[in-house]
């Protein structure tokens, strides 16, 4: 339930830090170097507090430089390999009322923790503020299939939404602890966390004026983060049957055409909502709609693992 207590509290912030794709590598240090650099060269007040959230086997690689660039930064090494589980932990460890997790490879733009700090000033008891994220727009191809991938949660306004963003959100560390994000059921499980939220009476928020840029790395990516999505839609409604659509997907494999076909029209509506604020022109929709029936379709692997009891795959994401 929201309550009118936090108007009352000073806003302590913890921002969090994981890297949930292709860790461990050079590629993924270097995308904490880029992130932190953002973080340190923000508009106004810093965050009270700093933290990297790593698997301890990887304790002692974080380069110098990087675990050295943020004056209160704390590195955490955690008996975790999940993102989820090093989430879970690093809320668990933060001091702030208000925690913020965003993915290490997603860069905030200059006045993010502004903007925040603005936004929880004026909305203090929603549970979640998710951020816009975008691709950087490179070329055609990213912009579309940014649009396609990340404006699934954008309402279209800042205001209510009915999910919580995968990349970069602030969230009450108090509700947060009361409903963390499921382990064991695959890196694109949030959905239970968001819905639990919903049904405990809490908000969620979205803000598109808080915009991180997603490093983008091709097909073989976007394959990677379908074939998780799959996986995703199925798994968790195995595991909670109730969320939206549980019943259509405990029919089993021969519920897929529908599934797929109704991802495809939640994927027309969305782009027609939202293709301007990602930067897409009208009359390259037409193209976007058939990218949309094509990334779907590469959704279908990881359904077909998840009913089978297999994992999705292998894949970067953990």
């Amino acid at each position: 339930m929201n309550r009118s207590v936090q108007d009352c509290q000073p806003v302590s912030l913890s921002i969090i830090v994981v890297s949930d794709y292709a860790a461990g590598g050079e590629k993924s240090w270097e995308d904490f170097r880029r992130a932190l650099r953002a973080w340190v060269n923000q508009e106004g007040k810093p965050a009270d507090e700093f933290i990297i959230a790593e698997s301890s086997r990887f304790k002692g690689q974080i380069p110098d430089d990087a675990a050295k660039m943020v004056p209160n930064m704390k590195v955490l090494y955690l008996d975790a390999e999940s993102s989820y589980e090093l989430k879970n932990q690093a809320v668990d460890a933060a001091t702030g009322n208000w925690v913020v997790i965003v993915d290490a490879d997603c860069i905030p733009q200059h006045s993010w923790l502004r903007v925040l700090r603005a936004t929880i000033a004026e909305h203090p008891n929603v549970a979640a503020i998710s951020a816009k994220t975008m691709y950087e727009g490179r070329s055609r191809m990213e912009r579309l299939l940014g649009l396609l991938s990340r404006s699934y949660l954008d309402p279209g306004r800042r205001g209510p939404s009915q999910f919580v963003s995968g990349n970069a959100v602030c969230y009450r560390r108090e509700v947060y602890r009361r409903h963390p994000l499921p382990v064991g059921v695959g890196p694109f499980a949030s959905r239970i966390q968001s819905e639990e939220f919903l049904r405990d009476g809490e908000i969620l928020f979205f803000d598109p004026a808080l915009v991180v840029l997603h490093d983008f790395e091709g097909w073989p990516m976007e394959r990677d983060i379908r074939r998780n999505h799959g996986y995703g839609t199925i798994i968790t409604r195995l595991h909670d049957g109730r969320l939206p659509y549980a019943s259509l997907i405990r029919a089993g494999v021969f519920a897929i055409p529908l599934i797929v076909a109704g991802k495809i029209l939640n994927s027309v509506r969305d782009c027609f909502r939202c293709f301007r604020q990602y930067n897409v022109k009208s009359y390259e929709l037409p193209l976007t709609l058939a990218l949309a029936i094509v990334t779907h379709f590469l959704e279908v692997p990881g359904m077909l693992a998840a009913y089978r009891g297999h994992p999705p795959g292998t894949t970067a994401y953990r």
